[in-house]
């Protein structure tokens, strides 16, 4: 059976074609690898392997235009239907020869993530799964211009009824793009288009529908082609009408369960659709958001804000996850061209809602997730361009289902008049990510805090409290407040009231700055601390491990407070030590006289403040620290360990059998911990410890947030040399390498 194969492929290479197509495809791939990845220094390829799309256009009618028009020009194919075959089985084995000489490229572009990897980190099952669907998609080019060939005898008009046939299904998604949403032709449109298949594979999961999909559009015109031949066989024969009429049934059948077999795999789990293989898991949706959505009672509507067939793959994806976990949960797409006034049903402001944006409904609430938080950029200020470095879609969604489906929603506030410094939109995002409510707290317009706050932050003020502040904000905490509180160590005065705040949870703040003579504690100075992030609910966000604590200053806690559970955060190395003053490098300098110890610069501390019977509760609290008291002396050599830490928190409760009043305080001493800056030089684990702290003050309500998914992963280092190089080894040595080969073979073979 596979002596066709062989004599079509092996005919190939005797020829210039197969040499030719394959040199010029490495050639043209290699271009465009060379662009994107060497020079470019990306160590992702799927942007490359989409190219082939323009290339498949013009080399897979060049490929198969003489598969069976030459045979029909030269009146050999009457051999080929005399032998013990049937015409399937040819059909087929033509089919695989050019098959064969198509997957040797295919093969050869294995080698680029490989490559790529030496360089930088590289998702592997993203690349390879963007090469399997490339080799899908040329497998099923090769069957269409297969089926062109069979149509003619002349090898020209194969070629250009290929192109034809292959520039129309390129040109199907723009046509989408173009006609009303929703309509019979829309969906039609959706069925044939094998290009919106193909790129299924460039998103970076392994999709069973597009795997499917290709192999029916494989089979289907392997068959047509079958069919166009068995009918020109019996064109002269007294059958031709029964024939005839046997095709055309048969044609039906086939077309019926090729829709009947997409359609079936189309009604699968979303989970058994699609493998999700990017190495962030982009697609897979986290333990939070499946205990959110599968206890869902109430109907919530997601609308997209654009054709389906235009909308953003990535969210599409995500989207789809979501209505898998519950039934409650309806997608719906508007096509605001079609529909204008829809968005001003939820928004008085539509003019920077975007495309692709969506509006979560339950009920008469609703929550606009604008495309422009879904996605996550930075700038490069120096080419000024922008880069996509994180996909925030499930946060976003999921942190919009909750909002629309609680009955309430936290407040947290911050305080001001003080010379506070105000929080950047980075962290006020995340907050309002978790559906908390932020507002200023003034005490010159407020007698008190007000009762429905859940927290009160105060950040880094330069000014201290009054005394009238300080008994406002105590009468919270003897209530159950809670507070987030930023050290300043700019701060003018003694700060003796804000001081008092922290001692009101057997805390002392220590004057001076804390350096780090461990080099691996600190980035470019010993005043830029990365101190040991403990292990704790408010750091599980951190994956990194860095937190960037700039200027920071020691605090230490009284072990003795049997009312008072500790739990370090931040501690430096045991090689720190502190200094009154670093206004230059030399203050800096560690000398003989300091004192190297472990400092802590962040602290959690939760208090009991009584019974339910309004009694101070009887705690029990057996304390290992070695930590300083609140006597304000300066540290000693003495340290925290984390362990001692985990004891004293462990070991704090209250009797069992009574409720309790508890106020909990999370304590930074850097000025600039929630900077926009100082987040960014570590990749955003600062805003994840301002996450975590949020929720720490906020236990007793539900608050979700989802991180964002991390795609700034695709940067490689490569010299310009070293690309150069590559570029002239690929893109000329290798094609040229090739082509003359077999122009050698070529000529020999006709020399004989």
């Amino acid at each position: 059976m596979k002596a066709i194969a062989k004599k079509d492929f092996q005919s190939n290479f005797h020829s210039v074609t197969g040499w030719l197509f394959i040199a010029v495809f490495w050639a043209f791939l290699s271009f465009f690898v060379s662009n994107y990845n060497f020079l470019s220094l990306s160590s992702d390829i799927t942007g490359t392997i989409s190219t082939v799309e323009i290339i498949f256009l013009i080399l897979m009618p060049i490929l198969c235009m003489r598969s069976f028009s030459e045979e029909q020009r030269q009146k050999t194919d009457q051999i080929l239907f005399t032998a013990p075959v049937s015409v399937g089985q040819v059909v087929f084995q033509k089919f695989l020869a050019l098959a064969e000489i198509y997957t040797i490229p295919t093969l050869m572009t294995c080698i680029y993530p490989l490559i790529l990897s030496a360089f930088g980190n590289v998702s592997f099952g993203s690349d390879y799964i963007a090469i399997l669907g490339m080799w899908l998609y040329g497998l099923a080019c090769i069957a269409i211009c297969v089926f062109a060939s069979s149509l003619t005898e002349n090898p020209i008009i194969a070629a250009v009824l290929s192109f034809l046939c292959l520039f129309v299904m390129y040109l199907i998604p723009t046509i989408q793009n173009m006609v009303s949403s929703n309509t019979v032709l829309t969906k039609f449109l959706t069925a044939i288009d094998v290009r919106g298949q193909f790129e299924n594979f460039l998103s970076g999961s392994l999709n069973i529908t597009a795997i499917i999909y290709m192999a029916t559009v494989i089979f289907l015109f392997l068959f047509l082609t079958t069919q166009v031949i068995q009918k020109r066989r019996y064109s002269i024969s007294k059958k031709t009408i029964s024939f005839g009429a046997y095709s055309s049934v048969m044609i039906v059948v086939v077309l019926a369960i090729t829709v009947i077999v997409n359609l079936a795999v189309t009604k699968l789990p979303d989970s058994m659709q699609n493998i999700d293989v990017t190495s962030s898991r982009l697609y897979s949706l986290t333990d939070d958001t499946k205990n959110l959505v599968s206890g869902l009672k109430d109907d919530v509507t997601i609308y997209v804000l654009d054709k389906e067939s235009a909308s953003d793959k990535t969210l599409n994806k995500t989207l789809k996850s979501y209505e898998a976990l519950s039934k409650h949960i309806k997608v719906s797409y508007v096509d605001p061209a079609e529909n204008p006034t829809f968005i001003q049903k939820y928004t008085d402001d539509s003019s920077n809602v975007y495309m692709n944006s969506l509006i979560v409904t339950c009920g008469d609430k609703s929550k606009i997730v604008n495309f422009s938080d879904v996605y996550e950029t930075s700038t490069d200020y120096t080419t000024y361009s922008q880069k996509t470095t994180g996909y925030d879609g499930e946060g976003q969604i999921t942190s919009a289902i909750d909002y629309v489906t609680s009955d309430s929603n936290p407040v947290i506030y911050t305080l001001t008049g003080h010379n506070e410094t105000a929080l950047s939109s980075t962290f006020t995002d995340a907050v309002s990510k978790m559906n908390i409510t932020v507002q200023d707290l003034d005490f010159m317009q407020n007698d008190s805090v007000p009762d429905d706050a859940q927290a009160v932050i105060i950040n880094a003020p330069t000014s201290d409290l009054s005394s009238d502040d300080l008994k406002k904000l105590e009468d919270y905490f003897n209530k159950g407040g809670n507070v987030i509180a930023v050290t300043n160590y700019e701060a003018t005065g003694d700060m003796s009231n804000y001081k008092a705040l922290l001692s009101y949870f057997g805390i002392t703040l220590n004057d001076g700055v804390v350096l780090d003579s461990d080099s691996s504690r600190y980035y470019q100075y010993p005043s830029y601390l990365l101190p040991n992030v403990e292990s704790n609910d408010i750091t599980s966000g951190i994956t990194n491990g860095y937190i960037m604590s700039p200027f920071s200053q020691e605090i230490t806690y009284d072990s003795s407070n049997s009312q008072v559970a500790y739990t370090p955060l931040l501690q430096t190395s045991e090689s720190a030590y502190v200094h009154s003053s670093v206004s230059s490098e030399s203050d800096m300098e560690q000398t003989d006289s300091d004192q190297l110890a472990a400092r802590i610069v962040g602290l959690k501390a939760v208090k009991t403040i009584s019974g339910s019977d309004g009694s101070a509760a009887d705690n029990t609290v057996t304390s290992s620290s070695t930590a300083n008291g609140v006597s304000g002396t300066s540290s000693s050599s003495e340290s925290v360990s984390a362990s001692s830490a985990d004891s004293v928190s462990s070991s704090s409760s209250a009797d069992s059998s009574t409720d309790t009043i508890t106020s909990t305080a999370v304590v930074y001493t850097s000025p600039y911990i929630f900077n926009d800056n100082a987040n960014q030089m570590v990749s955003g684990s600062n805003l994840s410890l301002f996450s975590g702290s949020i929720s720490a003050v906020t236990s007793d309500t539900t608050t979700i947030s989802i991180p964002s998914k991390s795609m700034d992963n695709t940067t490689i280092t490569m010299a310009t040399r070293t690309a150069v190089l590559l570029t002239i080894l690929f893109v000329i040595l290798i094609p040229v390498v090739l082509l003359a080969f077999g122009i050698t073979i070529w000529v020999i073979r006709r020399k004989k």
